[in-house]
């Protein structure tokens, strides 16, 4: 399975599901890793919608076979994700659990250390 952040500049990083968590980690950088020593997560509990945005994918490589999701949370914040067929499998199928959980949950943007 393939998920990717891309973030304002268009740029792709490597992302994991926690299925147990229900929340998608973002690879750390360097700097996260050995300065901040922090991960950089999203809530799925959190998702209010999510939409296909081909555009991102024009814009960051035409060679990815992923399919661009624009998502977006409760707090407001907008997270572009690539995903290949088994992500999007896995992402539609947290949504569906996401939907059936405590309203009382945290923030989407979730930071963890290392």
């Amino acid at each position: 399975m393939k998920i990717v952040y891309v973030n304002k500049k268009h740029q792709c990083r490597m992302v994991t599901l926690d299925e147990v968590e229900n929340r998608l980690w973002v690879k750390p950088t360097i700097r996260e890793r050995l300065i901040e020593k922090r991960r950089v997560g999203f809530d799925l509990d959190q998702l209010e919608s999510i939409k296909e945005m081909p555009a991102i994918a024009e814009k960051v490589s035409s060679d990815l076979s992923v399919v661009y999701l624009l998502m977006g949370f409760k707090d407001k914040r907008q997270v572009a994700v690539g995903v290949d067929e088994k992500g999007l499998y896995a992402v539609t199928a947290a949504l569906k659990i996401a939907g059936q959980r405590a309203k009382d949950v945290s923030d989407s943007l979730i930071y963890k250390s290392l």
